[in-house]
């Protein structure tokens, strides 16, 4: 198999579920005993955080090139970056490493288009909400993403920056975001709805939210295994 890169730190909650979830599909798919090999940089959130809240695009895409260097220079074949929001700078840090960088947004996407959704919700950072690369990325294969108003993006992003990164998943918290994608489901005539945030999934089951979930952790992680394969 490839040896798999991930970029983790952000936040170190959906890292560890990373790596529980390749070992968990290992387990599945390959041999007893047999396992990818695996390289992780665990980014100090602090250091991603702060500079993308202020809009400091070019020092943090700095930071992401320059770790992903890393795991380049470690000999990874491929790299994933383990969380949704740092994908907003995708497009331009693919042409800047030598090695492939898998993309959580496109492997999302596809999956949608494959199960046959048109309408699609997206939950995650005000960052992911409120940017373009979803929606492009869905509108190239013919879907549309729905994401919820203003006052409930504020609540979806504060709960996921003040507490899901921070490893505090609170009934109350799970009860809001059911809510909020019921009020989506019910005003925008979603399918189903994106955990556009890898912690998300941590709170937040497809039997909770009630309607179908594209979790992009699971998806992102079942697309590195598969390209470790080939």
């Amino acid at each position: 198999m490839k040896k798999i890169g991930i970029l983790g730190g952000m936040s170190p909650e959906s890292s560890l579920e990373y790596y529980s979830s390749f070992i968990s599909l290992s387990q599945e798919r390959l041999p007893e005993g047999r396992y990818p090999e695996l390289v992780i940089y665990n980014l100090n959130f602090e250091d991603f955080c702060r500079p993308v809240s202020r809009g400091k695009d070019e020092r943090v895409r700095n930071l992401l090139r320059e770790k992903l260097t890393d795991l380049e220079k470690a000999g990874v074949d491929f790299a994933l970056m383990a969380s949704n929001t740092p994908h907003m700078y995708y497009d331009e840090l693919k042409k800047e490493i030598s090695i492939p960088l898998l993309s959580i947004v496109e492997a999302t996407a596809e999956k949608a288009k494959k199960e046959g959704y048109e309408r699609v919700g997206l939950l995650g950072t005000d960052f992911t909400m409120t940017g373009d690369f979803y929606e492009k990325d869905f509108a190239d294969r013919d879907m549309e993403i729905v994401v919820p108003d203003e006052g409930d993006r504020e609540v979806v992003h504060d709960k996921i920056m003040n507490e899901l990164v921070n490893g505090k998943m609170l009934d109350s918290t799970r009860r809001e975001l059911v809510k909020i994608i019921k009020k989506m489901q019910e005003a925008e005539g979603i399918e189903a709805i994106i955990l556009g945030c890898t912690e998300l999934p941590l709170i937040l089951s497809e039997e909770e939210a009630g309607i179908p979930v594209l979790d992009t952790t699971k998806i992102h992680v079942e697309a590195g295994f598969d390209l470790a394969s080939d």
